[in-house]
């Protein structure tokens, strides 16, 4: 009995803490490669579409070839909302993909 009580009480453990994770969120959208010439000059991502409330996503690298200020793109990218940034101008995100977008 002791052994079947334990073994439910790690259970719903396990299921509780299953459902309190949260994934990631992936973004993907189209947007405009923007240079922000503040602490020291940065390229950010201003979508066309909001997502959470946020056009401006802090990419933590861009490659050189989408260095360009004003360059339309598609993108995907992984937020991640816990993660600083010095340059505190929109979300904080990595880059998975990014297509030049004409």
């Amino acid at each position: 009995m002791r052994k079947r009580l334990m073994l439910v009480g790690i259970l719903l453990l396990v299921l509780i803490s299953i459902t309190g994770c949260q994934a990631k969120p992936i973004v993907v959208g189209r947007g405009t490669v923007k240079y922000i010439s503040s602490d020291g000059g940065f390229y950010g991502i201003v979508s066309h579409k909001p997502y959470n409330g946020t056009y401006f996503f802090d990419p933590i690298f861009m490659p050189f070839r989408f260095r360009y200020d004003g360059l339309h793109i598609w993108f995907i990218v992984l937020l991640l909302p816990n993660m600083g940034s010095i340059h505190c101008w929109g979300e904080t995100v990595l880059n998975i993909k990014i297509i030049r977008w004409i």
